[in-house]
């Protein structure tokens, strides 16, 4: 059911949906009842109920001779974003606080940048969005353009981190531009008219079938591997060399 998938991903166990579900079409019941009715024991029940006690999805009813759980209205699936928000808010001021404490103790230390980061399937989503203006920025302090060729596998992929790097306010720059060679494929036929093709250029190379990713982003060379799992991405951080590699794709986009 697509509610149970919505459900999960507002943080509910498969358990808490199971009983919060049951509860919602019974209405007021003993847990002896809604016991039988998800087919959990008593004291798994009273577990998982303590759970959605706490989200603020049911409450007890003490009312009569017995306990009863009683489902709230659909609207108090509200709480949980309150919660997610006093969370997040709990969060942000004790990183302000960690970072000033930190500053006292390494006033005085430089910190380097990593020459090379290594990047693994299950933080790559992350790691894209995270570092996204940072490279962004770089392209526009160093030629304005992202260089790099493409695997058609990372676009299949990772679409939404594509529709986000056209609506940064980098991507604005009158002087911003990328300038990728790709596969011909199905999926970029189906984005050829998304973006703005003054801004997002792309080529395809005669017989030539790419299977990984490199991008020239300022002084930052990305590599992403996305043709088959586990998908993984290293960046390094060599002036030198991204040089070197900007001035081969400026030759390569000349002659292609």
């Amino acid at each position: 059911m697509a509610i149970n998938q919505t459900l999960k991903k507002l943080g509910l166990n498969d358990k808490e949906i199971q009983v919060y579900l049951a509860l919602l079409k019974s209405g007021k019941t003993k847990p002896s009842v809604l016991a039988n009715l998800t087919k959990l024991k008593r004291a798994s029940l009273y577990h998982i109920a303590k759970g959605l006690l706490a989200k603020g999805l049911i409450s007890e009813d003490f009312g009569g001779k017995t306990l009863q759980f009683v489902p709230l209205p659909p609207e108090s699936l509200e709480k949980i974003l309150e919660q997610s928000k006093r969370e997040l808010a709990e969060k942000e001021t004790l990183i302000k606080k960690a970072i000033s404490e930190i500053s006292l103790i390494s006033a005085e230390k430089a910190y380097p940048v990593p020459k090379i980061r290594f990047i693994e399937e299950n933080n790559l989503k992350k790691f894209l969005f995270d570092n996204l203006v940072k490279w962004q920025k770089e392209v526009i302090n160093a030629d304005g353009v992202w260089w790099g060729f493409q695997d058609h596998s990372f676009v299949e992929n990772y679409s939404k981190w594509i529709s986000a790097t056209w609506q940064t306010k980098e991507s604005k720059d009158k002087h911003y531009q990328a300038q990728i060679f790709t596969n011909e494929s199905k999926i970029e036929a189906q984005i050829k008219n998304k973006y703005p093709k003054d801004k997002r250029r792309v080529r395809f190379l005669a017989n030539q079938n790419f299977t990984a990713t490199l991008w020239v982003c300022g002084d930052y060379l990305i590599v992403i591997a996305t043709h088959q799992h586990p998908f993984y991405s290293f960046e390094i951080h060599d002036q030198l060399l991204a040089q070197n590699m900007r001035e081969t794709f400026k030759k390569l986009w000349e002659v292609s």
